[in-house]
């Protein structure tokens, strides 16, 4: 990796504000912003028909789609698919397939193919400790299941009860953290940092703190 290319990684659960805190630290450093886990979603709409046991027809699902990610879009072969993206049964669909070593396989060379060549602020439940093993800074984001659930309920509109959306949450921690393939943990050397209890532009900063002290000791 060149000098002049900077590698943020943004790691953690569900709902912990790896988007948002992601993408607007992107926009403040001037980097590009890249969500993974967008990537596993837009997949997850491509092969919600598809025979998952069927390693051939998934790969076959996977050549035939394009997937395209914007700083706050998703699209699905120029479809933009954001809103059904962020349901629940595509959320849980999108954990399902990252355990599939063919689909983990093509997201992360796509995604270590995008961030090779410019400074990006890179989020998702493995980047920290598979896509971006040699990233300059990794940050490992957390909160309290009832702050998470908030989140996820004021992001879908309230169209969901929030107990509902609890349970999914700990049904989506389990299977993340229990999968054979990439498991959600964090890395030895990422920051963690708990964004409950304190304001989005604060959250925000201390990331953006901790990538300029690393700028500084690396330099």
């Amino acid at each position: 990796m060149s000098k002049n290319i900077y590698q943020i990684a943004i790691d953690g659960p569900g709902g912990a504000g790896k988007s948002t805190i992601a993408q607007a630290v992107a926009k403040q450093l001037g980097f590009l912003f890249i969500n993974t886990g967008g990537m596993y979603r837009c997949y997850g709409i491509a092969l919600k028909n598809t025979d998952l046991t069927n390693i051939e027809e998934v790969k076959k699902v996977l050549n035939e789609n394009k997937v395209k990610l914007t700083p706050d879009k998703l699209y699905l072969n120029d479809k933009d698919v954001t809103a059904e993206c962020y349901t629940a049964p595509i959320a849980m669909l999108a954990s399902k397939i990252g355990t599939i070593g063919a689909v983990r396989e093509k997201c992360v060379k796509d995604q270590q193919a995008i961030a090779s060549g410019q400074s990006c602020v890179m989020e998702g439940r493995d980047t920290t400790t598979v896509v971006l093993p040699n990233a300059t800074l990794k940050i490992f984001l957390i909160a309290s299941l009832d702050t998470r659930a908030k989140r996820r309920w004021l992001q879908n509109n309230k169209r969901e009860a929030l107990e509902d959306i609890k349970k999914d949450l700990i049904a989506r921690d389990y299977q993340d953290s229990h999968r054979a393939i990439a498991p959600l943990i964090k890395a030895s050397d990422a920051i963690t940092i708990d964004t409950g209890g304190k304001s989005f532009d604060e959250n925000v900063q201390q990331v953006i703190s901790a990538f300029k002290l690393k700028e500084a000791i690396n330099d």
